[in-house]
């Protein structure tokens, strides 16, 4: 297959001494070589969206930082251009006058949206009557909206607030892949800003039911990288095979949040909207991180016997992770 024969060439170019990402010219050719879509398995529209988002977002903030125009209302996109034209004059000076002024308007129309939604951040609690409206709109069955955890009615009446004094129970076994239900938060109904308001979310219309395990994990972050590249050290039994890592959290959420269905060979219509979603590796012999981890509902999740462990089992191997720094 072609795209074998690409992968071959790509991982055959590139330096497996870790000297080498602190040398120019290694970093040169790794720069120049082409990475075939199949290095990513299945996530590789996740994973090149977050990575193209960011270095768009840098490139733009370094062009022109809209820090510098939120605190000064008088500014306006026509400061932001002329800012802007400057920069683009500096460096490319070569380049035909009408391409350079086109792209200042372009960077300029993304940096004054930019500056438009801070200067108007403010974050949003739900009231009473929003909060009823996001469980009405769920039709009874109130879910999470990153990984389909169905609520419980005593979740709802404590979220709603029907009453004082409501407690969950807390699961006898958690997911060790995902270990929500170590603490009560992590049942619990919460209101989450799908954008963060850090990132300029606002409004009733950024606001969605999620698990508290969920909302946590979550977040302000929004591209796969705001994570850490390693995942936790672990070691732990799933499914008759010895793992020595634990998938990263907010991996976990990405992916579900973004895949929303089941993955499974079956076309399976399990989604967000009527099922829970797991994560799980495609093969346990690979490390567990966004390379090799996959979707599945219940009824398709190939760890569906062996994923849950005692509370306290899975309380211990989360406690000894080791983040990994090398």
């Amino acid at each position: 297959m072609q795209s074998l024969e690409q992968l071959s060439t790509f991982i055959a170019g590139a330096s497996h001494d870790p000297l080498s990402t602190w040398r120019r010219d290694d970093l040169r050719a790794l720069a120049g070589l082409a990475i075939p879509d199949v290095i990513f398995e299945r996530n590789h529209a996740v994973l090149k969206a977050d990575a193209h988002a960011l270095w768009l977002r840098w490139f733009l903030e370094g062009m022109c930082n809209p820090l510098r125009y939120v605190d000064d209302e008088t500014k306006t996109i026509v400061d932001v251009h002329m800012d802007t034209l400057d920069r683009v004059n500096d460096l490319y000076p070569g380049a035909p006058q009408p391409e350079r002024q086109q792209l200042a308007q372009h960077i300029s129309r993304h940096v004054m949206s930019e500056v438009e939604r801070r200067r108007r951040l403010e974050r949003t609690y739900a009231t009473p009557a929003q909060r009823r409206d996001l469980v009405d709109a769920a039709g009874g069955k109130p879910r999470c909206w990153m990984c389909g955890f169905l609520f419980s009615q005593l979740a709802v009446d404590r979220f709603l607030r029907k009453a004082k004094g409501i407690e969950l129970d807390l699961p006898d076994f958690v997911d060790v892949l995902r270990p929500r239900g170590l603490i009560k938060r992590d049942i619990s109904i919460e209101v989450e800003h799908i954008v963060p308001v850090a990132g300029g979310g606002g409004g009733s219309d950024n606001l969605a039911l999620a698990c508290g395990w969920c909302n946590a994990s979550k977040g302000a972050r929004t591209s796969i990288y705001d994570a850490r590249a390693r995942p936790p050290r672990s070691t732990f039994v799933l499914g008759g095979h010895q793992l020595h890592e634990l998938p990263q959290p907010f991996w976990s959420v990405r992916l579900m949040a973004f895949r929303r269905s089941c993955e499974h060979v079956s076309g399976c219509a399990a989604s967000l909207d009527n099922a829970e979603l797991f994560i799980a590796p495609s093969d346990p012999r690979g490390s567990l991180n966004p390379s090799n981890l996959r979707v599945f509902c219940a009824d398709h999740d190939p760890y569906a016997a062996h994923r849950f462990h005692g509370r306290e089992t899975v309380r211990k191997v989360w406690h000894e992770r080791v983040h990994a720094s090398a």
